[in-house]
């Protein structure tokens, strides 16, 4: 009665076959089996805890992330309007360079994980892009991209890309300026001779 309740309860789509071809078994081999069963039990039991664990802490992390932000963007926003003389809610190089020299601002950058000195030299460039003038919305959205634990997407392959487009481009155009200044040397030189 006790076995039949256990083999119910316990492998309750096997209760024909153990109650027939199981039955006839030596004793020992049942106990293996329910040892099995309770080790089956107590992995999947650890397995779920896992599971739960892991969700729990990916969570945690996107919320700390979330909260790093929001203070990162209030510090920002609290700095930018004590430096941007013209109120125009856009950053010159001049007044990014004055932000720089905010100690709580750079702490909170590097509490982000932003890296501060590829901070500068991608605004440096950026800068020049945009003709010396960034909006604060694009400046914070270049910051969040330069943390440390952003993965590369395809976006900033593209963004590569263009750049080295571009720079290749201003560097072939300096080449040909400079081979036709060359030229026009050896050409002077020639009528000169």
């Amino acid at each position: 009665s006790m076995r039949t309740l256990l083999l119910t309860s316990v492998t309750p789509d096997l209760v024909d076959y153990f109650e027939g071809d199981f039955a006839e078994v030596p004793f020992y081999f049942g106990v293996i089996f329910f040892f099995f069963i309770l080790l089956i039990t107590f992995t999947t039991l650890n397995l779920l805890v896992g599971v739960l664990v892991n969700v729990v802490a990916v969570v945690a992390n996107g919320e700390k992330e979330k909260m790093q932000i929001a203070v990162l963007r209030a510090e920002l926003e609290k700095i930018v309007s004590v430096v941007d003389a013209d109120l125009d809610n856009h950053m010159s190089k001049e007044e990014f360079d004055k932000i720089l020299l905010r100690p709580e601002l750079l702490r909170n950058l590097q509490e982000a994980g932003v890296d501060c000195v590829e901070l500068v030299d991608i605004l440096h460039y950026t800068f020049q892009q945009h003709d010396n003038n960034i909006s604060v919305s694009e400046l914070l959205d270049l910051i969040l991209q330069l943390r440390g634990g952003n993965t590369a997407t395809v976006k900033d392959i593209i963004d590569f890309r263009r750049l080295l487009t571009s720079e290749f481009g201003r560097l072939e155009d300096r080449i040909l300026s400079f081979a036709r200044a060359v030229s026009m040397i050896v050409q002077n030189r020639k009528y000169t001779e």
